[in-house]
């Protein structure tokens, strides 16, 4: 198995190391034992097969694939993977598009970007994609001094009188753009109510530690962080009632082509999230993993903010797959996976970042292909 780096002008992020690893090397430190103990009842493939895979760093589900690799379950079912990992879900799409990658793993702006714009194929839900999203505040700020009296949201700081007309730093179109909404919506406002400053989250985690912001909004590690320590989170988006997540993808040619190495690469997937959960000794030893992982694609990280990702920003199990594509939205017209994707789409439709029309396609049955799920719950 071979993993590479892939270092885009567009990402705009450097990244180092993760390439040039062999399958030895990638079963090191790993016995026979830990193979059998997590993929013993997997049947390997009867061909060998190779899948290129696209996924982005600091992230469980990154971390999540990545253990398919070093625990050795690729090897061992049969399957050659070339992973590549990227600095955001929108390369990844840019890969998929252009053949380098069959299948990708990446949060809300890839899954709408790669449906609508690249015919993408939507074929799971990889991990909870939400809580790290979060804005802070000063400690000494009014709004944080006001404190939290929102009965809809118990952690939502602050009043719509202290909140209309506040500037906010935010990335304008991402998805702490739509989490900034929701929380608005608790205090009667919209995003037109406060003033939205444009700025990448690494400058507005540097803009709250100089005490040069007044509201900013972070994500991954920086939420996690000694930024705590100065500052209080003043929308979180779980309080809020958000739900955002990251999905299993591929290209549509890949799943013509190569429906057993997907299949089978799913099954490694979810294998190892019951390993990673099934005891504190395994979960400790994913966090020094991913501490690794993340040294390797040029990221520090801390225990700590490992940690916390491993808690609230868990992957989901087949068992919470096979829920979530079965269960019907609140409407009836279609899953909760797509329902989760819905919302945002409908804001972002509003904002101009999508036409109208583009929501009757991301709803296009054609997108979502739920026969690798469906397959795993027959086996169960």
């Amino acid at each position: 198995m071979r993993k590479k780096l892939i270092l885009s002008v567009l990402s705009m992020i450097m990244l180092t190391g993760c390439g040039g690893s062999t399958a030895d090397e990638a079963t090191t430190e790993v016995t026979q034992d830990y193979v059998q103990e997590i993929f013993g009842d997997i049947e390997p493939l009867a061909e060998p097969a190779t899948l290129n895979i696209g996924l982005i760093s600091a992230s469980t589900y990154g971390i999540t694939n990545h253990l398919i690799e070093k625990l050795g379950g690729a090897e061992y079912v049969n399957l050659d993977t070339n992973t590549n990992v990227f600095g955001s879900g929108p390369i990844v799409i840019e890969a998929m598009a252009s053949g380098d990658c069959e299948v990708g793993i990446y949060g809300i702006g890839g899954i709408l970007a790669g449906t609508i714009g690249q015919d993408i194929v939507n074929i799971g839900a990889s991990a909870r994609d939400y809580h790290a999203l979060q804005f802070f505040a000063p400690n000494d700020s009014p709004i944080v001094a006001a404190g939290q009296v929102t009965p809809s949201a118990p952690e939502l700081y602050g009043t719509p009188e202290l909140w209309k007309g506040q500037e906010v730093f935010v990335p304008v179109g991402t998805n702490l753009h739509y989490v900034l909404s929701k929380g608005l919506e608790h205090f009667g406002l919209t995003t037109d109510d406060v003033k939205l400053t444009h700025m990448e989250v690494p400058n507005i985690n540097t803009a709250l530690r100089a005490g040069q912001c007044e509201v900013g909004g972070v994500w991954t590690n920086y939420a996690y962080g000694d930024l705590n320590e100065n500052n209080t989170p003043v929308i979180k988006t779980d309080d809020i009632g958000a739900i955002l997540l990251a999905g299993l993808s591929a290209t549509q040619t890949a799943i013509d082509e190569k429906p057993e190495a997907i299949q089978k690469w799913m099954e490694l997937y979810f294998a190892v999230v019951d390993w990673t959960y099934a005891s504190e000794e395994n979960l400790n030893q994913v966090m020094e993993w991913f501490i690794e992982w993340n040294e390797e694609n040029g990221i520090a990280s801390l225990e700590s903010e490992i940690a916390a990702h491993m808690k609230y920003q868990k992957p989901y199990t087949l068992e919470e797959n096979i829920e979530m594509f079965t269960t019907l939205s609140e409407n009836g017209n279609y899953n909760k996976f797509l329902e989760y994707n819905v919302d945002p789409l409908k804001f972002y439709i509003d904002q101009g970042n999508y036409k109208p029309e583009d929501m009757d396609k991301f709803l296009d049955p054609a997108y979502l292909n739920t026969t690798f799920l469906d397959n795993l719950a027959k086996q169960q």
